[in-house]
């Protein structure tokens, strides 16, 4: 029943699955591969259906992580998946303040949104740290099973997840940003869209244009880039900002290779 779960392909093939993807399978620099059917990244989880609450199960995942707000989990509240949930992160990338500010002042426009989304990147590594600090931890206490972080996308906040567990496993730069890119494949960004523009007609916003929203809707390399160079500029490299801010120890990294990666 669950043979299609060992293709090779990235997409995990759950019929209610928003964004749902395998980390494993990127090769590293030093020879070997993350194993597949470990770690997944996703959107919400709030139209698996019984079938896909099976196939998660079957893949062993027994950690949960949601990263969304309180408001965004009553707007659209995940399946009971059957695992350990840990949903109290209410983790932010920047403020939408600025983007509300900007819009109310006539001042939103694609240049200055897409502006003030790669400056959220680039300041917002500090304040995630907490977060991911606690991601982490829970892959080394998780090791024999498989876990599963998203938010309500799977792009930004889960985006930054998977790129910090890539880098800590030692993919390369190129394959992080090829592997965050991938949410332009298999995300529905129109209806992230509609949702805005309905929250813009909500607060009796009387103009906007569609293109001053897909920054806020898709992804773009600049964003994961900014958030790179926010670390390299803070810290010095990824390899300080791992051990200084998210507290992982080579002892900490060589146990995460040990269990996440093959050869």
């Amino acid at each position: 029943m669950y043979k299609r779960f060992e293709q090779v392909s990235r997409v995990v093939p759950l019929e209610g699955g928003v964004n749902f993807l395998d980390l494993g399978g990127y090769g590293t620099e030093d020879g070997r591969q993350v194993k597949r059917r470990k770690i997944f990244r996703c959107g919400h989880l709030g139209d698996l259906t019984a079938r896909d609450l099976d196939a998660l199960e079957y893949l062993r995942v027994t950690e949960v992580h949601d990263f969304r707000r309180k408001e965004e989990q009553e707007k659209t509240p995940s399946q009971p998946i059957r695992a350990t949930f840990n949903d109290d992160y209410e983790m932010f990338i920047g403020s939408m303040s600025k983007f509300w500010e900007f819009i109310r002042e006539e001042k939103l426009n694609s240049e200055s949104a897409h502006n003030l989304v790669v400056t959220s990147y680039r300041n917002c590594a500090d304040e995630v740290a907490p977060h991911y600090r606690r991601l982490f931890q829970s892959l080394l206490s998780n090791a024999e099973n498989s876990t599963l972080f998203h938010c309500s996308a799977g792009k930004d906040r889960t985006g930054i997840a998977a790129a910090l567990i890539h880098s800590a496993l030692g993919v390369s730069r190129d394959e992080v940003i090829a592997d965050y890119m991938l949410t332009l494949e298999h995300f529905n960004i129109d209806h992230l869209v509609n949702i805005i523009e309905s929250r813009l007609r909500e607060a009796k916003v009387e103009s906007w244009q569609r293109a001053w929203l897909m920054p806020y809707c898709s992804v773009h390399q600049d964003n994961i880039e900014a958030f790179f160079d926010g670390i390299d500029s803070n810290y010095g490299s990824l390899q300080a900002y791992l051990q200084q801010a998210i507290g992982l120890t080579p002892e900490n990294i060589s146990a995460l290779k040990q269990a996440y990666l093959e050869g």
